[in-house]
């Protein structure tokens, strides 16, 4: 199995993919890991090389620095890292919620290192009424049966009760200072990089005018509002979003 040693980490990734294509590096969101993008293998690797790390704390990558590095700006800062260490020359970058994410901060920290972003299912901010329902919330109460079986056997490296460590982390995001999670807004709008924002009109966590917003913010984006879909599109809808990727990165990332 693939590790790399990524900022004191022992970080696992994966590649699929065409191996000779260009780089695109897959972000999961939180509490998920790299298994979230199986429905985009095999469509979307058939046209890129595609490297699909987990994160700190998630599925098979350690975290020696504990639930306080779980943050975007430092989730960031080790997707930087992964690309030095691959060597990899202006990949592009795909994040769902929480990958979605850090990929502002990448943006803003690293400019010339993305030939293109897409950020699926993200925001720019929290609200009060999102940080308010985190301060309620323990790993029992926001994890039905199901889902803490599908979670034990996704972080099972970590130990059998990893899953309450993760969880906890993502609620505990509630808590975060702003610029924990997300760069201020003048600097978004300095982000140049062809960005795509694919968001579900049904998404609980972050309703329609957040990533309306964060287009206005972004410089060269483009906005594709999904029917009838939640927060997770590339889960919910792959016939919709790996075709609509695929356009846009034949466009926009030549």
């Amino acid at each position: 199995m693939p590790y790399l040693a990524v900022n004191g980490l022992k970080m696992y990734y994966e590649e699929h993919g065409a191996a000779n294509g260009r780089p695109l590096v897959l972000l999961h969101g939180f509490t998920s890991d790299g298994d979230f993008w199986r429905q985009q293998i095999e469509p979307i690797g058939a046209h890129f090389r595609l490297i699909v790390p987990d994160w700190r704390g998630h599925g098979r990558t350690d975290n020696p620095g504990g639930p306080a590095q779980m943050n975007h700006h430092q989730f960031a800062h080790d997707a930087i890292a992964l690309c030095n260490e691959l060597s990899l020359v202006r990949p592009s970058f795909c994040g769902e919620s929480s990958g979605a994410m850090k990929l502002l901060w990448l943006g803003v920290e690293a400019p010339d290192l993305p030939q293109a972003l897409i950020l699926a299912g993200g925001s720019h901010f929290y609200s009060d009424d999102l940080r308010a329902w985190w301060r309620g919330q323990t790993p029992e109460s926001v994890t039905s049966k199901e889902g803490r079986v599908r979670l034990q056997s996704s972080h099972k490296a970590l130990g059998s009760e990893h899953w309450r460590t993760v969880v906890a982390a993502w609620i505990a995001l509630g808590e975060h200072t702003h610029t924990d999670d997300f760069p201020e807004k003048e600097a978004l709008r300095d982000i140049r990089t062809p960005t795509l924002i694919v968001h579900g009109d049904r998404d609980h966590f972050f309703p329609v005018e957040v990533p309306l917003e964060l287009f206005h913010l972004l410089p060269n984006a483009e906005l594709c509002i999904l029917p009838q879909t939640g927060h997770m599109p590339p889960d919910e809808h792959p016939e919709w979003f790996n075709p609509i990727v695929l356009d846009f990165l034949a466009r926009r990332a030549a």
